[in-house]
């Protein structure tokens, strides 16, 4: 959940203006009582540290439904999930990205690549991802502290 917490922090620094449908990301997700998505335009993120056959049936039914998902993992579980995906006979249909990158990328390009500015953008991220955790989650030590220097 806590990776879940961290993209919903990323989008929401990065499209504030702009309506993110959190969980039940797509009528087939609805359908099936499943949710943990994001859905941004025609584009689903999907946020999971544990990559499953279950996931991939979700990934099937958004492309079924006209939806683009992605998969945003932790590192040691990407090549897990795109292993899932061949054996699923999905290549290039679903993409799958590190959270590290998909962090890393974002801040970078947001910031215009300047450096000072990329540490304010970081600054930024945390600052929503606290909030995120102050109004979703009871234990206080899921907070990340950081000063932008």
């Amino acid at each position: 959940m806590l990776l879940c917490h961290l993209v919903e922090a990323v989008i929401s620094t990065i499209l504030p203006d702009r309506a993110i449908q959190i969980h039940n990301a797509s009528a087939y997700d609805l359908q099936m009582d499943r949710g943990d998505g994001f859905l941004i335009g025609s584009i689903i993120l999907h946020c999971t540290t544990m990559p499953s056959e279950l996931l991939i049936e979700k990934c099937r039914g958004n492309i079924r439904f006209g939806f683009s998902p992605i998969i945003i993992t932790i590192f040691e579980r990407v090549r897990t999930m795109f292993d899932l995906v061949a054996d699923a006979g999905l290549n290039g249909r679903i993409e799958v990205w590190d959270i590290q990158q998909f962090l890393s990328a974002n801040v970078s390009e947001h910031s215009l690549f300047d450096g000072t500015a990329r540490n304010t953008k970081l600054a930024e991220i945390i600052e929503k991802y606290n909030e995120i955790i102050t109004k979703a989650e009871t234990d206080p030590s899921l907070r990340i502290e950081f000063e932008a220097k």
